[in-house]
C-alpha cells in the first residue's frame, strides 16, 4: 500500500515540477519581449513557407517509420512499412498531449498486441531510437557550431553536450558487445534455476529484450540506422529552416541545424505535455543569437513550435483514428491472458 502511495506521489511531483518549469520558461520569455512587437512580427509572416516545411517534415517522419520498421525486422518481427505508420504517429501525438512521454509506453506496450510483436522487441527498438536520436541531435549542435562561428554557447552547455554524446555511446557499444551474451546467460539460468512461473516469463521477457538490443546494434543495422537519422533530422531541420525564410530571416541552413538541434534537446527537460516553456526559450535564445530583434525570436519560436506540435498531434490523432484496433487488440490480449 504504502508503496502505491509513493509511486502516485512520485507521479504528481514529476507532473509538478514539469508545469512548474514550463512557467518558470514562460515567464523569462515574456519578461523579454513587447507583446505587440511579438503581434506585429506575426503578421509579417509568409505562410507559404510553411507548406515547403510541413513537406520537409512529413519526409523526416517517412524516414522515422522506415527507421523503426528496419528496426523490428532486424529482430525477427514480420512487420510491413504500412503497419508501423499508425503505431508510430499515434505515439508521438500521444507523447504531445499527455505528460512523461505516454506515447512511448503505449508504443512498447500496447501497439504490439496489433502488430503482431512481442513488447519486448518494442521496447528494444524504443531504446536503440532513443539513444540513437541523441547523439545524432548532439552531433547536429556541434556541426552546427563548427560552421557557424559566431554562435556562442556557454562552456557548461558544451560540457553537456558532450557528455550526452560519450553517455549515449557509451549505452550503444554496451549494447553491441554485451546484449546477446546477457541475452543467452538470461535463459540459460531461467532454465536451470528453480523460478515460479511469474519470474521465469519476466526472465523470458528481459532476454527476448536483450536479443532484440543486440540484433538491432549489429554493425549493419546500427549504420543504416545512423544514416536515416541524419535523414529525419534534416528533414525536421527543414521545417525550422522555411520558417526561419517565412519570417525574413535569412540564415544558412547551418544555422537552422543548429537551431533546431538546441530546441529538441531543451525537450529532454521536464515540462509540460507537447514541451510547453523550455523549447519556447530554447528557440527563442538560439534564434536570438542570429541578430534578430527579441519580438522577431519569440514570434518565431512560437510558430515553429505551433507548426510542429499541430502537424504531428493532427498526423497521429488521425492515424489512430484509422486504426482503432491498436488499442482492442490490447484489450482482447490481456481478457485472454
Amino acid at each position: 500500500m504504502r508503496n502505491k502511495v509513493g509511486v502516485a506521489f512520485q507521479g504528481k511531483l514529476k507532473h509538478l515540477l514539469g508545469f512548474g518549469i514550463t512557467l518558470l520558461c514562460l515567464f523569462v520569455l515574456y519578461k523579454q519581449v513587447n507583446i505587440a512587437d511579438v503581434i506585429q512580427a506575426f503578421e509579417g509572416f509568409n505562410s507559404l513557407y510553411l507548406i515547403a516545411g510541413a513537406v520537409s517534415l512529413a519526409v523526416g517522419y517517412a524516414m522515422r517509420v522506415l527507421r523503426w520498421s528496419l528496426m523490428l525486422k532486424s529482430a525477427g518481427a514480420g512487420v510491413r512499412y504500412s503497419q508501423c505508420i499508425a503505431p508510430f504517429l499515434g505515439s508521438i501525438a500521444l507523447n504531445n498531449v499527455f505528460p512523461l512521454r505516454l506515447g512511448d509506453v503505449v508504443r512498447a506496450l500496447v501497439f504490439p498486441a496489433s502488430m503482431g510483436i512481442t513488447k519486448a522487441t518494442a521496447t528494444s527498438s524504443l531504446v536503440i531510437e532513443r539513444l540513437v536520436d541523441l547523439v545524432t541531435l548532439v552531433f547536429c549542435l556541434m556541426i552546427g557550431l563548427g560552421v557557424i562561428q559566431s554562435f556562442q554557447i556557454p562552456p557548461h552547455y558544451q560540457t553537456l553536450a558532450m557528455t550526452l554524446v560519450l553517455l549515449g555511446s557509451g549505452l550503444l557499444l554496451a549494447g553491441i558487445l554485451f546484449s546477446g551474451s546477457l541475452s543467452q546467460w538470461l535463459l540459460h539460468w531461467s532454465a536451470q534455476a528453480n523460478l515460479s512461473e511469474t519470474k521465469t516469463k519476466l526472465c523470458k521477457a528481459f532476454a527476448e529484450f536483450f536479443s532484440g538490443l543486440n540484433q538491432m546494434s549489429r554493425p549493419g543495422m546500427l549504420t543504416a540506422v545512423l544514416v536515416l537519422s541524419m535523414l529525419i533530422w534534416a528533414g525536421e531541420t527543414g521545417l525550422f529552416y522555411f520558417i526561419l525564410l517565412g519570417f525574413g530571416i535569412d540564415v544558412s541552413p547551418a544555422a537552422a541545424l543548429l537551431i533546431m538541434a538546441l530546441a529538441t534537446l531543451s525537450t529532454l527537460v521536464p515540462s509540460s505535455p507537447g514541451y510547453v516553456g523550455p523549447f519556447h526559450l530554447a528557440a527563442y535564445t538560439a534564434v536570438l543569437m542570429t541578430g534578430v530583434s527579441n519580438a522577431e525570436a519569440a514570434s518565431y519560436a512560437i510558430v515553429v513550435h505551433l507548426a510542429l506540435w499541430l502537424l504531428t498531434t493532427v498526423a497521429g490523432l488521425v492515424a489512430l483514428l484509422a486504426r482503432p484496433e491498436l488499442f482492442t487488440a490490447a484489450k482482447r490480449q490481456s481478457v485472454q491472458n
